[in-house]
């Protein structure tokens, strides 16, 4: 999902007129003091609380007034409005002050700027134009009420042709300012537009690269619920999403598997699951259904001759949206993804079956066509030792029991090299995967435990006695994990490599206190015997618990294991 925080909360233009509006506010109140300075020192013949009042007012306006215009910098009817209102009093403020002689004239340009920024031009004008018609009621009313004496206007030329001349420069100003405002604005969304490609090509690779990791669903080698937790993180990673489930049918089982928070919501969806699966098994398309206000997207995970379940997930855009879109199309793909990881164990399963009985059937025919045969051989002879004994001596019984007891030893050896001689894998067979699995499968019967496996690499990197000893190290954590830890959940991980191989076990037991159990040899040996099969193989143990949290066991052993090593474990 675009992560649009990224962006600026304002416009430039916005930001623009903030910051023309600072620099008219230090305008207005340094021409205030300017102004006010002149009018308190020159000579007006007015008292001195007369002077302090008038510069009272318009402080007091000014603070109002330069509050009002950044409080309304976007609204151009409330500026047209206080634009008014300002200039309306700047004219009335002249007749107190001095009339066109007061000092307070130029601290009338304030609204000339502002509505060179903020408005067309042609207020601009109107702005001056009030003014001009000021002067001469001011004027007029001077002469009439001989409040102070007002010259010709004629004479008074080069001041009005001071202020226009002002304000054409202030339109100049004004115009540039705007230009760049313009330019400013064209740059910010050609650098909008830059984030969001960025932004989009960095969410592309890591989109990209989290599919790329979900592809080793495939080459998964341990159990379903391995899997399954497999499909957890990676649904996660992307789809962004914060609730994941998995709604389980296969094996006659209906359990919703989550490790998401919001129990009442998982209830209600399990319930809907359960009372709509016709429906959802029968679209190709992901559903979506709302529960408690959560939105939620489904998909059946299937193939063409068995349902294994459903995959879904929460989603918080609309379905035009291009996250909408793209979340059901990753669902769909994390789908067939899961589906043919299933099929392929479910095809594994059934090949390791047949691999086997096919490998009973020829230890059975080996059995027969020389074991049997050599046995039959062996009675025939021993009866026929029987009947003619009185005819044998003494030394001619002693040699053919001899030769008996080598037969019957040589048919010992042979048999038990038929039995016991099959390496972990034997034409196709991979035994040590098939026993880590067995024996997973009959705890997870028994004990009633959700135990995940996964396994990655290749395991013939791995001699005889580094499988035996991992098969061992397994079954002991797991044992341990279950008997001791009371633990519900336990999650198996092998990670074979060419240097090293490393197993984690973790659990969610109630936990214990290594350094006590270690020293309490009896109540520990499972756990030194961990150790001691990990150091047998050049390996290093690590095993961290805490009490009412679970247990971790991390175990990183040496592909390549010195000789004398390798002579110690034989």
């Amino acid at each position: 999902m675009l992560k649009r925080t990224c962006f600026r909360k304002f416009s430039p233009i916005l930001k623009g007129r903030l910051g023309e509006l600072q620099i008219l506010v230090i305008y207005r109140f340094a021409s205030l003091f300017i102004t006010s300075s002149f009018y308190i020192l020159g000579d007006y013949q007015h008292s001195l609380f007369r002077k302090l009042f008038i510069i009272g007012c318009l402080l007091i306006s000014s603070i109002i007034l330069s509050y009002l215009y950044y409080k309304n910098s976007s609204s151009e009817k409330a500026i047209k409005m206080l634009l008014f209102i300002e200039t309306i009093s700047n004219a009335i403020i002249l007749i107190p002050s001095g009339g066109i002689y007061s000092s307070f004239i130029w601290y009338s340009l304030n609204t000339i700027l502002i509505s060179s920024i903020f408005l067309k031009k042609i207020y601009c004008y109107l702005n001056l134009l009030t003014y001009v018609l000021a002067y001469f009621i001011i004027a007029y009313l001077g002469n009439i009420e001989g409040l102070y004496y007002v010259r010709p206007i004629r004479q008074e030329l080069n001041l009005i042709m001071s202020f226009v001349m002002i304000v054409t420069a202030i339109q100049v100003w004004s115009m540039y300012v705007k230009k760049l405002n313009e330019k400013n604005q064209i740059l910010w969304k050609v650098n909008r537009q830059l984030e969001l490609a960025n932004q989009l090509n960095i969410e592309y690779i890591e989109h990209i690269e989290s599919l790329y990791k979900s592809v080793s669903i495939l080459t998964n080698q341990g159990n379903k619920e391995g899997i399954i937790k497999l499909l957890y993180d990676y649904a996660k990673d992307i789809t962004k999403s914060e609730v994941v489930f998995y709604y389980d049918i296969s094996e006659n089982t209906n359990r919703m598997v989550s490790d998401s928070e919001g129990g009442h919501t998982l209830d209600l969806l399990e319930s809907y699951i359960k009372d709509n699966l016709d429906y959802i098994y029968n679209n190709n398309r992901p559903i979506e259904i709302e529960l408690k206000g959560t939105k939620i997207a489904m998909m059946p995970v299937r193939t063409i001759y068995k349902n294994y379940g459903i995959l879904g997930c929460e989603i918080t855009d609309t379905k035009n949206s291009y996250t909408y879109k793209n979340n059901s199309y990753q669902l769909k793909f994390l789908s067939d993804l899961i589906s043919t990881a299933f099929e392929r164990l479910d095809l594994e399963d059934v090949n390791d079956r047949l691999l086997i009985s096919e490998e009973q059937n020829r230890i059975a025919n080996e059995i027969h066509d020389s074991v049997l045969q050599r046995l039959f051989s062996l009675s025939c002879g021993i009866f026929a030792l029987k009947n003619n004994l009185k005819r044998y001596s003494h030394a001619d019984i002693e040699n053919e029991l001899e030769f008996m007891r080598d037969t019957i030893s040589e048919v010992m050896k042979e048999l038990r090299n038929k039995i016991y001689g099959l390496s972990w894998k034997e034409k196709g067979i991979n035994g040590f995967k098939i026993s880590i699995k067995r024996y997973i499968d009959e705890t997870t019967r028994l004990n009633n435990v959700f135990i995940p496996f996964t396994i990655s690499g290749n395991d013939e990197l791995l001699t005889h006695e580094q499988k035996k000893a991992i098969y061992r190290i397994i079954c002991e954590g797991i044992s341990n994990a279950v008997r001791h830890g009371k633990a519900k959940n336990i999650d198996v991980s092998l990670n074979i490599e060419s240097q090293y191989t490393t197993l984690n076990i973790a659990d969610d037991g109630v936990g214990f206190d290594l350094a006590s159990v270690l020293n309490k040899k009896m109540d520990g040996i499972g756990i030194h015997n961990l150790y001691q099969l990990s150091e047998s193989l050049g390996g290093s143990t690590n095993i961290s618990s805490t009490i009412g949290k679970g247990t971790e066991i991390q175990i990183k052993i040496p592909n390549m294991v010195s000789k004398n090593k390798k002579e110690a474990l034989v």
